[in-house]
């Protein structure tokens, strides 16, 4: 394949040098609506895009995560996002609510998700992301679903 093909493949995706994507309002709410959650804490967020009144900008995975929480991580170091959120989960008995991109093949994903370590609600077809309030051309370059750590 040549260069010109490939770039064209990737052109279609919203590949970015920038991941700080919006999470739509409506699909975030579905995701609370349907795993009948209410976050108090937004753990991946600016004050434009936060979807609760708390958020944290900055080194959230240096903190404790003692709320229960709402998070869409970066897709740059999503497997250091899931395991914190995993691990917070348990040491704080916390409700968590997350939107991650799908690579159920992952050792992250057979460690702290799946086998019953999380509840699953996986989307139809690509998210469009928004960018500055509005939505996204291109949709996502990987599936994507919800994940729910219920605290106990």
């Amino acid at each position: 394949m040549d260069l010109f093909m490939v770039w064209k493949l990737s052109a279609t995706f919203n590949l970015s040098k920038n991941d700080q994507w919006e999470t739509p309002p409506d699909l975030f709410q579905l995701g609370c609506d349907y795993f009948d959650f209410k976050p108090t804490l937004d753990l991946c967020a600016t004050n434009f895009n936060k979807k609760c009144k708390l958020f944290i900008k900055n080194s959230a995975l240096d903190m404790n995560w003692d709320n229960n929480s709402w998070l869409n991580p970066p897709y740059s170091n999503v497997k250091d996002w899931i395991r914190k959120a995993y691990h917070e989960h348990l040491k704080w008995n916390v409700s968590i609510l997350a939107l991650l991109f799908v690579k159920s093949d992952t050792k992250v994903w057979h460690e702290c998700i799946l086998h019953g370590k999380a509840e699953i609600l996986f989307i139809e077809g690509r998210i469009h992301f928004w960018k500055n309030g509005k939505r996204s051309k291109n949709p996502a370059p990987y599936p994507s679903a919800f994940v729910f750590w219920r605290k106990k």
